[in-house]
């Protein structure tokens, strides 16, 4: 991504405990998170596309927004039995905003082969830095962004042991401080099959698909803007798989997907929701082209529409080894891409029993994820 825009460096040290309740598992976790951007170039084209704009970039050509970086740590609490899964938590305290984060999951269980759950939930929206921890321009002293989605989502899943099939859909609405509000309609389905399935080792592939709408495209950086893929069309066909594998005190996952994607994003305004600084935005463009201003290409303050079609595809792995009855270790490697698009990511994680453990290690990994990681 650009630097201080779409550019992200996201470094979270989650901690969690661990320990049996009734019919289920409570959890409590510190989670320490940083986030960073590095800072906008000083060029009038780059300034231009941050917070205050077009007006702030020819009003103040020298100075810098700042850079754009948050930490913080976040605190929460988890419940979960074997068919509800309860969580409540903070965005982290020390963001620019504070908010409360969390979510109830239900699963009932029609039939040995037949499963629905069902999920309500406030999750934050961590594509940028902008989206996730909010933003702050220095020259205004403007401060936009923490977007969170409030919603539902609906899974159904049929699965005989060799094929298993599942359509889920969801309702979103996308808040955030002092950034237009949006929503997201989607629906994907897939089907799997279990080519390989024994006591220490599973192989499924299957096919899936998925489509996301939503309402406005707010990918981008300046104020009222979300900083978040949202785009009016989006549809891709992939081919997963995951394998695993376990052996003696080792267990390993090795998963990814293969497919194709396409996507279309409306134009946008550079102040979506307010008319008044849009058409200041647009005047001030204007200006800039007729100053000669490096980068002054857009003379109506709008970001472009597009559509593209491309491969896209995943991959990770992770592994966790039990060097004594109460001492794990993990870790995990993953990449993820698109056309314009690329993420990487990793952790590494310890693991302590309160009680000696003397059964077989879980089959799939279960890794120690951050809570913020969706």
């Amino acid at each position: 991504g650009e630097a201080g825009m779409g550019q992200m460096t996201d470094l979270a040290a989650p901690v969690e405990l661990k320990i049996n309740a009734g019919d289920g598992m409570m959890s409590f976790r510190i989670t320490p998170v940083g986030v960073g951007a590095g800072t906008p170039e000083t060029s009038y084209g780059a300034l231009s596309r941050f917070g205050g704009g077009p007006v702030t970039a020819l009003d103040m050509p020298t100075r810098s927004p700042g850079s754009q970086s948050a930490s913080g740590v976040g605190i929460g609490a988890a419940y979960e039995t074997v068919n509800l899964k309860l969580d409540l938590g903070t965005l982290p305290l020390g963001f620019g905003r504070t908010d409360i984060m969390g979510g109830v999951r239900y699963r009932v269980d029609f039939s040995d082969q037949v499963s629905m759950t069902g999920e309500l939930s406030r999750r934050p929206v961590t594509d940028s830095v902008l989206s996730f921890a909010g933003a702050r321009d220095a020259r205004t002293g403007e401060r936009w962004g923490a977007v969170s989605a409030n919603g539902a989502r609906l899974d159904l899943t049929w699965d005989d042991g060799a094929f298993g099939t599942y359509v889920n859909g969801g309702l979103h609405s996308l808040v955030g401080q002092n950034v237009q509000s949006n929503s997201r309609a989607e629906l994907s389905g897939g089907m799997y099959w279990h080519i390989h399935r024994e006591t220490d080792s599973r192989f499924t592939a299957g096919l899936n698909f998925t489509g996301l709408s939503y309402d406005k495209n707010l990918r981008y950086f300046t104020y009222g803007q979300g900083g978040y893929f949202s785009p009016q069309q989006f549809l891709a066909m992939s081919v997963p798989f995951d394998w695993a594998q376990r052996s003696g005190r080792l267990t390993y996952e090795i998963k990814g997907a293969l497919g194709v994607q396409y996507f279309k994003e409306d134009p946008s305004p550079y102040f979506p929701g307010n008319r008044t600084r849009q058409t200041a935005a647009a005047q001030a463009a204007l200006d800039a082209a007729a100053f000669g201003e490096a980068g002054a290409t857009n003379l109506t303050a709008t970001y472009p529409g597009q559509s593209k079609t491309g491969l896209g595809y995943n991959l990770g792995m992770a592994m966790e080894y039990q060097m004594h009855p109460q001492l794990f270790i993990g870790g995990s490697l993953a990449m993820d891409n698109a056309r314009d698009y690329r993420q990487f990511s990793g952790g590494l994680y310890v693991r302590y029993a309160l009680q000696p453990y003397l059964g077989r290690p879980s089959l799939p990994v279960k890794t120690l994820k951050s809570p913020y990681a969706f």
